[in-house]
């Protein structure tokens, strides 16, 4: 890899620090979405009176409203996309500044791939895999398992199914029952955990690279 400056490398310090804290917030919205979880259906509609609707939905979710637990982890995962969009940007963007034009994916798609429908399930995956291959000292393009790992284990915390009633007060509760919501949980956590060595990792080795 080529270390010709054409501007000056953004440092990935104070990023990854942010990255990181964002994905300890997910992690700890992962574990109190359970731990509401295991208080059970039965405890939070017990003064809701006669039930008059019930639904349930299965599948990969980002948001559900209606659930304290499920309200909290949506908002901590906004956040914390919002801060690890920003560093791999910031990396993708040091490949650039140092004129190593061979890089496969563009800039853009370190924000762009998370949106684009059935895409955003792979391309956020390669473009963190090369920016992590690419950014290891000496050109050892070290294994991206750990990319993958960190990916398998994404999807399978957003694997969610909840249970909606709703009662003759008017109230509407949601509910995800403990096995759904703990596969979510423990790929979430999980998922944080190898992200946060990922994020460690390419920050140590590109902050390293010399800058003139």
């Amino acid at each position: 890899m080529s270390d010709i400056r054409i501007g000056a490398p953004h440092r990935l310090s104070t990023a990854g620090w942010l990255a990181v804290g964002g994905l300890a917030l997910a992690g700890l919205a992962h574990a109190f979405t359970l731990a509401e979880s295991l208080k059970g259906a039965d405890a939070a509609a017990e003064d809701a009176g006669r039930e008059v609707a019930y639904g349930s939905n299965f599948g990969l979710n980002v948001y559900i409203a209606g659930n304290p637990g499920l309200t909290a982890l949506g908002v901590a995962r906004l956040i914390t996309l919002a801060l690890v969009i920003l560093w791999l940007y910031l990396a993708r963007d040091n490949f650039d500044r140092r004129n190593d034009g061979s890089v496969e994916w563009k800039k853009g798609w370190t924000i762009g791939g998370w949106f684009v429908p059935l895409a955003n399930l792979v391309i956020p995956n390669r473009v963190t895999a090369e920016i992590y291959r690419r950014s290891a000292p000496d050109g050892s393009w070290p294994s991206d398992r750990i990319v993958n790992a960190w990916w398998v284990a994404l999807l399978f915390s957003f694997i969610s199914y909840t249970e909606t009633t709703q009662y003759a007060s008017g109230e509407t509760i949601v509910y995800s029952p403990p096995f759904f919501t703990a596969v979510s949980a423990v790929g979430g956590i999980a998922a944080a955990v190898l992200l946060s060595l990922v994020i460690r990792k390419v920050s140590a080795w590109q902050d390293a690279k010399p800058t003139s």
